[in-house]
């Protein structure tokens, strides 16, 4: 399944032929917003482009470096790039595991009763239909003495700032540990590395080729992202993975919603990966939380999108102009704001 590199053009007939025109390594010297938007068109939907039509100007200021208005020199040429990039794309699915859909921590039994089992079926749809490149499978992974079990509770001092105290704290709660010195909600035990509960859901599709992350097995550290996994300092697996596979697009289902699968998102933002959620391919524990956790991927720079567009956009039918708006700020190393959004 896996790609032989990035720098390619698409492998799409269609849109070889549309982008024909532009297929030259000489800059055009009066390459300007006019002529950078009818470029666009050629891959780009015009519902689309009439929608986000302020994102594309924001696309076109990225590359006009000097702000001339024209696309000259380094500029075109990283323009070029980003035109003619071929699409490498990978499907995360994180922590689609036993506990959170039939064992200690379902989510059926939490805030909104969503059930995780209605992940699955979406989601093998998408692995059996959807031409990923790479295709990758998280799992909470914790050993028994792990410091966000509520049945752990009594293994570590809290702090003095904690305003939750042994005696009254309930599962779900949120406590202060003295040492190591760390806010940290009370989770039922769950996903105990080498049980059942830890295991994919036995309906859930294991693709040939892909690959498996597991996170949380340091029993100090709670760990939601899969972007940092924090078994020992400085282990990022997946980061590996997708360098090594060329990737430039992640598309990120899973569970739960307002927990791992937001984390995720936003550390894959934050890195500059191109990020989508696919939004009926996940579940979550709070309706709140979960509509916080979509505000917060789109605000910095995430799609929303849904299992049919991702088809879509996977099997080369259409483009998103946010996620390749993401893919232009990596191109031109445009950093995320310091006040990007965590919470």
């Amino acid at each position: 399944m896996e790609t032989k590199g990035n720098k390619l053009k698409t492998d799409t007939p269609g849109e070889r032929k549309r982008l024909s025109k532009f297929d030259s390594s000489e800059e055009i010297g009066d390459f300007n917003y006019e002529k950078f938007h009818s470029a666009c068109a050629e891959i780009f939907q015009p519902d689309e482009m009439e929608q986000e039509r302020l994102k594309l100007r924001e696309i076109f200021d990225l590359f006009d470096s000097n702000k001339d208005g024209v696309l000259t020199g380094r500029e075109w040429k990283t323009f070029f790039n980003w035109l003619t990039l071929k699409p490498v794309n990978a499907l995360l699915i994180v922590d689609v595991q036993n506990d959170f859909i039939d064992g200690s921590l379902a989510l059926r039994r939490c805030g909104c009763n969503q059930d995780g089992a209605d992940v699955v079926e979406p989601i093998n749809r998408l692995i059996k239909n959807a031409c990923f490149d790479k295709i990758i499978y998280s799992l909470d992974w914790h050993p028994e003495n792990h410091i966000s079990f509520y049945e752990n509770l009594d293994l570590r001092e809290l702090h003095v700032d904690s305003k939750v105290t042994k005696e009254n704290a309930k599962a779900f709660d949120t406590v202060i540990f003295a040492d190591p010195y760390v806010e940290q909600i009370l989770w039922p035990k769950h996903c105990v590395m080498n049980t059942w509960g830890a295991e994919l859901h036995k309906d859930l599709i294991i693709a040939p080729g892909s690959e498996q992350v597991c996170k949380g097995q340091n029993s100090e550290v709670e760990c939601y992202s899969v972007f940092f996994d924090q078994n020992s300092e400085g282990s990022m697996k997946l980061q590996s993975i997708l360098r090594k596979s060329g990737v430039n697009y992640v598309y990120v289902c899973g569970l739960a919603y307002d927990v791992c699968v937001k984390a995720t998102c936003l550390d894959g933002l934050r890195l500059g990966h191109a990020i989508a959620v696919i939004d009926d391919c996940c579940r979550g524990v709070d309706d709140s939380n979960i509509e916080s956790a979509k505000q917060q991927i789109a605000k910095n720079g995430g799609l929303i999108t849904n299992s049919s567009d991702v088809l879509l956009m996977v099997n080369g039918k259409k483009r998103s102009i946010i996620m390749s708006y993401q893919l232009a700020r990596s191109m031109t190393s445009i950093p995320f704001p310091e006040t990007f959004a965590n919470n």
